[in-house]
């Protein structure tokens, strides 16, 4: 028979763990300079929009629209030079190192590669307006040849995630269409 001393312990163990706001591998990753990535495979994802620029480039560059479609959770901002911290509950925080920020126009950012963290890749969001329409691009660069496996999986991802930000502006959230 479980007395109430055992049974808190049990639901503490079974109970789903929240974000920490320290996560020890996003603050080692913080310190680890990692080089930016020189590897020739390049790859642009791309979709064009009906909805103004300013309201597609909001849907992918802040929290409050992100958490709707893509993150779990987003620590910092895009208009800051500095780290935005990413996170998914299956995979934990991923820092990301703001580089470039022009409203409306252009986000540069730098990730750590998945394939095992010896380098950086460069993402680049490219928005413009053209025959009443907005095209939005992302660009990555910097993967190496032997990491073209992951390459095509970051590619996967950005295409997803293209097509959850088309959604998130049509009310519509992917994640929970089963």
């Amino acid at each position: 028979m479980a007395t109430k001393k055992t049974a808190k312990k049990t639901v503490k163990k079974t109970a789903k763990k929240a974000p920490k706001k320290t996560d020890v591998k996003a603050e080692a990753l913080k310190k680890k300079s990692l080089p930016t990535g020189k590897g020739p495979i390049t790859y642009t994802t791309s979709n064009v929009f009906k909805a103004s620029v300013s309201k597609v480039w909001d849907a992918a560059t802040k929290r409050e629209h992100l958490i709707k479609y893509f993150l779990d959770d987003m620590r910092g901002s895009f208009d800051k030079p500095g780290t935005v911290e990413w996170y998914w509950k299956e995979w934990g925080w991923m820092p990301v190192e703001v580089v470039k920020y022009v409203k409306n126009k252009e986000l540069v950012i730098q990730a750590q590669e998945m394939t095992g963290g010896k380098y950086k890749t460069t993402v680049r969001y490219e928005i413009l307006r053209k025959d009443n329409k907005t095209i939005f691009r992302v660009h990555e660069s910097g993967y190496a040849r032997k990491d073209l496996k992951s390459a095509f999986m970051m590619c996967e991802g950005w295409t997803e995630f293209h097509c959850y930000l088309k959604a998130h502006l049509m009310g519509v959230d992917l994640r929970k269409a089963g």
